[in-house]
């Protein structure tokens, strides 16, 4: 009996079938069946193509980022650090937004403070309001967390009122900075604004003192110096 062989295409395998069974009608059927099952058997033998090696696909979703192009701008840089009276500015600002105190920048070194007079002092009294007694509660709070920082105070008197009433209300000013312990010491100045003009405190920073150059501490220089030799003191003598 001769058995031929039907070889699939693409797959490399070869199905053995019988000629003479395949003349009837169940043979017939028989070898379709076993032309099927060669088929699938092939399509579970092909190798699975490695995403990694090369020639292989791409696995979906794990493609790597492309490179930057060429000539793209960098980020914007860091944000300069703040000097302490910015910071003092910031924290100023932070609390007072959204009502009459003025916070501004004189100069790099110092920091104004404008309290309107009429949130000031009532007409005519040197008793502080609560609207003055908040921003200097927030005052001192920065002076304690700045040991630098010396304040400069100038109260006005009402219009038309004498200068006198300008001097005691900045007094007021200073004996309540002082309760709420700063030092009389960092009371730069006490004097007096102009006739209705706001309550003022200025915020001046102290300049610090550069310390003493350590020679020591230099890096030794490797190019460019010659070392001088000591001469001899016979040489000397000569």
């Amino acid at each position: 009996m001769t058995h031929p062989s039907t070889t699939l295409a693409g797959s490399g395998t070869r199905v053995l079938v019988c000629r003479s069974a395949a003349s009837t009608p169940a043979g017939r059927f028989a070898a379709r069946l076993a032309v099927l099952a060669a088929v699938v058997l092939a399509g579970c033998a092909t190798p699975n193509v490695n995403p990694g090696a090369p020639g292989g696909s791409p696995r979906p979703g794990s493609a790597e980022p492309l490179p930057s192009a060429p000539g793209a701008r960098p980020g914007p840089p860091p944000a300069p650090a703040l000097t302490p009276v910015q910071s003092e500015q910031r924290y100023l600002e932070d609390w007072f937004r959204g009502t009459p105190v003025s916070i501004s920048l004189a100069d790099v070194n110092t920091l104004v403070v404008d309290v309107p007079l009429v949130h000031s002092f009532a007409p005519g009294s040197t008793v502080i309001k609560p609207a003055l007694a908040a921003v200097l509660e927030r005052v001192a709070t920065s002076l304690r967390r700045q040991p630098a920082l010396r304040v400069s105070i100038a109260a006005p008197a009402d219009p038309n009122a004498a200068v006198a009433l300008a001097a005691n209300r900045s007094q007021q000013v200073r004996e309540h900075l002082i309760g709420r312990g700063v030092a009389a010491s960092r009371m730069a100045g006490v004097g007096t604004a102009r006739a209705g003009a706001p309550t003022q405190l200025r915020l001046t920073m102290l300049p610090q003192p550069l310390g003493r150059l350590d020679d020591a501490t230099l890096p030794v220089p490797t190019m460019g110096v010659r070392p001088v030799v000591a001469a001899p003191a016979s040489a000397a003598k000569r």
